[in-house]
């Protein structure tokens, strides 16, 4: 707008929207804040982080191309990054030029109900004021949520009725209230339940805080955490496929009972000769079982499924359709798809950001390995949409070309084990069958078929940025260029270092993924390769960035270096991707000039 209004472009500012913010906090920042020191502490219906979290994925994912971390940092950093540092250069990216571009937000403001006036054709939004106690209420053309899908805690509501009823003395929390964690961990036996992100990062701090043994509990065991090789110290165990069944020693042990995938109930249930793990003396509970959006204030009707209503299989897939052979294929054969099927990145209710049934309403969410890069494409696309830089196909032409897009999810080999029960439990019977043989057995397709996932959420990404004038370029949803195959090899390279952890090694007492080797690690902005920390991560206070004593200026750019010329990691590239000549209008929406 700024740059228009010095131009003179009158036709360009009629097409700008004017934004009316409704922010439920009191100030910028949503989850990155920590409610203990930057947030509110009376505000007790915010999902804020802890004050210690650090990054899991590289920060390279999040590095913005109109402000880069040179531009903010003026110094290279480390691959992974505590919460703190990476608030402020988001908020500073859209400070820097625009010092009062907050003011015009309406803070402390919740909203209570947004409905749809089909009269009117407009939006009636109510909401109230947590200072004032002011209510209001008013009519917009357009409404987008962007509530963030980490609204409210999400608890698994039967082995929490469980520890309750069986009177477990220890304390449970969730992962979004560990704001007094030393306390809850030191010197102490901790269980988590839930083996991803949160549960890897609290961990490493249970550890630098002093926890005496954790034990991450999880259904699959496909987890982030279940994967990590080794921990400091051997102070985590990780406890694949069992959860809690059952209080005992007094109201301090749990017992832990194997489950199985049940393909007949799509379900995942307890083996009544399921093999069983006895954890005592435990004091704390730690759910790091994620979040639910809050969808609370929006009329049932325009409420989209995220991702938890499934697709009829028969509306979905061609008759006689098979998948794509894959590594696997000569074991596992044609396995038929369960009769509903679950989505990692198309939402039945929506296409594209927009509410299929009413485009007025419009989502922002994240589907990827890469979330904060999808909300900012994705608010591009909202954006586009409202000025008519990018035009929407008929409710019709969206169901289809969703249907196509699930198509493509379930012909990559981690997509349908997220996506069809039947593939997984027909996968999982055969993993089993392979550690029986060898105990040592891993899928040796694995690192392949990590990849080609990574690359299959890239090419949603870059369509979106194609459509939506990003100013970024990582390629087409049908080839990804340079820089997409730079970022997915970051992101494998994160989940190696992981893997690589040795529990037999000199250093395992310290060393964690945090630690891994930097090389491979730049900007995809500038080239400006990440360095080590400056002390062991465990060593690290936590609120120290970890960042070297540097020299004052940037070390040049890596970016006249191939591909080929970084660490090769000798896998198939699957360049062209799936094939979709038949499916042109797949690869994009149609835009104003192009129309």
């Amino acid at each position: 707008r700024r740059e228009m209004e010095e131009k003179g472009d009158l036709e360009g500012l009629a097409s700008l929207p004017i934004v009316t913010c409704f922010e439920r906090a009191s100030v910028p920042g949503g989850v990155w804040r920590a409610k203990s020191t930057d947030g509110n502490p009376e505000q007790t219906d915010t999902t804020n982080m802890y004050e210690a979290l650090w990054t899991n994925g590289p920060k390279e994912d999040i590095e913005f191309p109109d402000y880069t971390y040179d531009d903010h940092f003026h110094q290279p950093l480390p691959v992974y990054m505590p919460r703190q540092p990476l608030l402020d250069y988001m908020l500073c990216r859209v400070t820097r030029n625009c010092p009062h571009f907050f003011d015009a937000v309406r803070f402390n403001t919740n909203v209570t109900s947004v409905k749809w006036d089909e009269g009117n054709s407009k939006f009636v939004v109510a909401t109230s004021n947590h200072e004032t106690k002011e209510e209001l209420t008013e009519t917009f053309d357009k409404c987008i949520w962007a509530a963030g899908q980490n609204g409210k805690p999400s608890f698994p509501m039967r082995i929490k009725r469980l520890l309750k009823r069986g009177g477990f003395k220890g304390k449970c929390i969730h992962s979004s209230e560990c704001e007094d964690f030393k306390t809850d961990v030191e010197g102490k036996r901790v269980v988590f339940i839930g083996d991803e992100y949160s549960a890897e990062d609290l961990a490493l701090q249970a550890i630098k805080l002093g926890v005496e043994k954790v034990f991450i509990c999880s259904r699959r065991g496909w987890g982030t955490a279940s994967y990590t090789s080794a921990w400091p110290m051997n102070k985590v165990e990780a406890c694949e496929c069992m959860l809690p069944t059952e209080v005992i020693q007094d109201g301090r042990g749990l017992r832990l009972t194997e489950m199985y995938p049940d393909i007949e109930t799509e379900e995942y249930e307890f083996a009544d000769d399921g093999n069983t793990k006895d954890l005592l003396d435990i004091e704390t509970v730690v759910f790091c079982t994620g979040y639910k959006p809050n969808l609370s204030m929006i009329e049932a009707s325009m409420r989209p499924s995220f991702y938890n209503v499934p697709f009829e299989t028969e509306e979905v897939l061609p008759e006689n359709w098979t998948m794509t052979p894959n590594p696997s294929s000569e074991h596992l054969g044609h396995v038929l798809p369960s009769e509903e099927l679950y989505t990692c990145y198309v939402d039945p209710l929506l296409y594209r950001n927009t509410l299929i049934s009413n485009p007025n309403m419009m989502y922002i969410l994240s589907f990827s390995h890469y979330p904060l890069k999808d909300i900012d494409v994705m608010a591009w696309l909202c954006l586009s949409y409202i000025t008519g830089d990018a035009k929407l196909p008929s409710a019709e032409e969206m169901q289809r070309r969703n249907k196509l897009d699930m198509l493509v999810e379930l012909d990559d080999f981690i997509s349908r084990n997220d996506c069809d029960f039947s593939y997984f439990a027909a996968y999982k019977e055969f993993c089993e069958e392979k550690y029986e043989e060898d105990k040592s057995w891993k899928d040796p397709n694995g690192e392949e078929y990590d990849m080609i996932n990574m690359r299959v959420g890239m090419r949603f990404l870059a369509r979106n940025m194609q459509d939506s004038g990003y100013p970024d370029d990582i390629g087409s949803f049908t080839k990804l260029n340079e820089k997409a195959e730079r970022m997915v090899q970051m992101n494998f390279l994160s989940g190696l270092a992981r893997e690589a952890l040795d529990p037999d090694s000199e250093d395992s007492k310290w060393r964690t993924f945090r630690d891994h080797d930097t090389n491979g690690f730049y900007s995809l902005q500038t080239g400006t390769p990440s360095v080590p920390l400056k002390d062991r991560w465990l060593d690290l206070d936590e609120k120290d960035c970890g960042v070297t004593d540097c020299a004052e200026t940037v070390p040049p750019s890596i970016f006249d270096k191939k591909v080929s010329q970084l660490p090769s990691l000798d896998l198939k590239k699957d360049e062209e991707g799936p094939n979709l000549t038949d499916v042109p209008d797949l690869c994009s929406i149609e835009s104003k000039e192009e129309s």
